[in-house]
């Protein structure tokens, strides 16, 4: 029998970590895991946003070992709980909560997954390292849009709620109610309140934006989320940067036909979904050089014959069986129902409900160049674009953002930064700033407090000022802020 010293290794991968509900003082569990060698049976228990008043600041780690399993093990028994960074060459025993949401969240959340380490270590003497284990928890979360439609919208009168019952997508049942108010203050005036109630209480809302239809546009007006809070706010009440009055004072672009149109999107945390071990095997070394032969020979085979994303471009390109038009002022671009719904919330909403666009099969795009609606189509067939230029990618990015596919928003961006120039860097803070992108816009300012010579004594600078000028004001004040906190 081996009589050195044994280091199990224990890894443990939680995914939609940001959806995590849990309170102060509440915890998540680990699957329970053990190895040959180490008796009993173990877990890790992670409490997210803190343990006790004093480390309430802090995620904070324990190893428990069941109770049935206690005094059976005589050897020395030590361990260290750590989380790793993305590269894992960086491990933290303590980490601050706001680090990990916030600060570092590159680093400790790479695509939402949080990855926590344990080992254990048996005996003295000579280290063996046994084979690790794995483990993985997914943390649920559902994705909700819906459009809300008030009738009547001018007789409802204050604190009268409009409530419609939004159903799951994955069940046929009432997951939560949503329910549309105004509010009147002799001193704030009236306010609008959109307000969603989960049918069950395991259902924490965690992500949330409103947008109103104005003349066939969608108008963001309310947009909120809780999941990088260290103190996770309650947002189920979200006030609308839209007034009553402002509605009404415009009916025939608001209202059509007395009704008014919202989409709602929402993401909720709806408990754990998944739990699993992933052991790793000692014995599949020979297995594995043998599926590598028959799976090079498969993959052979397959390469010669076309992909999806290959046959949906081809979809696009020969416009067979197309259903729906994208106007803009100059040209009409077919394309299929189908997709358009399944690629964007927004295309969805007009195509699905009651709107002109539904009864006409035209959905303007008056805003937007003939190039890029070809290359938001050919995105939205194939996950690709062809001829990114700067001028392109600004108004794909403004088009993503409007239509709310997030995948093309996210590869506009880094063309974008990486394009930056002292002469441009003016219309790109703008851009981020006009469509709320807090990450985008403090890249900007990073490079402009780099180049700041340049770029305030740009023509292009001195143009966007006259037009904007409380926004570059403020930029033009990080350069003495910052200096001063130096």
């Amino acid at each position: 029998m081996y009589s050195g010293r044994k280091v199990f290794t224990f890894f443990w991968f939680i995914e939609n970590y940001s959806y995590n509900w849990h309170k102060h003082g509440e915890k998540l569990f680990s699957p329970s895991f053990t190895a040959d060698g180490l008796e009993g049976t173990y877990n890790l228990q992670l409490y997210p946003r803190g343990v006790t008043e004093v480390f309430n600041n802090l995620v904070s780690l324990d190893l428990e070992r069941s109770a049935s399993n206690e005094g059976s093990e005589n050897a020395l028994i030590s361990y260290e709980l750590s989380i790793l960074a993305a590269d894992q060459y960086e491990r933290f025993t303590l980490l601050k909560i706001d680090e990990i949401l916030s600060g570092r969240r590159a680093d400790f959340l790479p695509e939402d997954i949080l990855t926590v380490r344990c080992k254990i270590m048996k005996g003295q003497g000579k280290v063996h390292e046994v084979a690790p284990i794995c483990a993985r928890t997914r943390i649920g979360i559902e994705k909700i849009s819906f459009l809300h439609v008030v009738e009547n919208f001018s007789s409802l009168e204050p604190n009268q709620k409009h409530t419609i019952e939004i159903r799951s997508h994955y069940q046929n049942e009432c997951f939560a109610l949503n329910s549309l108010y105004f509010t009147r203050d002799s001193r704030l005036g009236e306010e609008m309140v959109v307000e969603i109630m989960p049918s069950d209480s395991n259902h924490v809302l965690a992500k949330r934006k409103i947008s109103l239809f104005r003349s066939g546009e969608v108008i963001a007006c309310g947009k909120i989320e809780n999941r990088f809070d260290v103190l996770r706010k309650d947002i189920r009440k979200l006030p609308l940067s839209v007034t009553r009055q402002a509605i009404l004072d415009k009916k025939s672009e608001y209202l059509q036909d007395g009704k008014l149109s919202l989409l709602c999107e929402c993401v909720f945390s709806t408990g754990l979904k998944f739990e699993k071990i992933e052991e790793t095997e000692h014995n599949i070394c020979a297995a594995a050089i043998r599926l590598n032969r028959k799976v090079y020979k498969t993959a052979k085979k397959m390469s010669a014959h076309p992909s999806i994303s290959e046959d949906m471009k081809a979809l696009y390109v020969n416009q067979s069986l197309t259903d729906v038009e994208l106007i803009t002022k100059t040209k009409a671009f077919p394309a299929h129902k189908i997709v358009l719904c399944a690629r964007s919330p927004v295309f969805k909403a007009m195509l699905i409900n009651e709107m002109k666009e539904k009864n006409t099969n035209c959905i303007q795009v008056d805003d937007l160049g003939d190039d890029v609606v070809q290359q938001l189509l050919l995105f939205l067939y194939s996950d690709t674009v062809e001829n990114f230029e700067w001028e392109i990618a600004t108004q794909l990015y403004y088009a993503a953002d409007k239509y709310q596919v997030g995948k093309l928003k996210e590869l506009c961006s880094p063309f974008l930064v990486e394009s930056l120039t002292p002469n441009n860097a003016g219309e790109l803070l703008l851009l981020a700033d006009t469509h709320s992108d807090s990450d985008l816009k403090k890249v900007v300012e990073d490079f402009i407090l780099e180049h700041d010579q340049q770029v305030f004594g740009s023509e292009e600078w001195e143009m966007l000022m006259e037009t904007n000028p409380l926004l570059f004001m403020k930029a033009m004040h990080l350069k003495y802020k910052r200096r001063k906190l130096k």
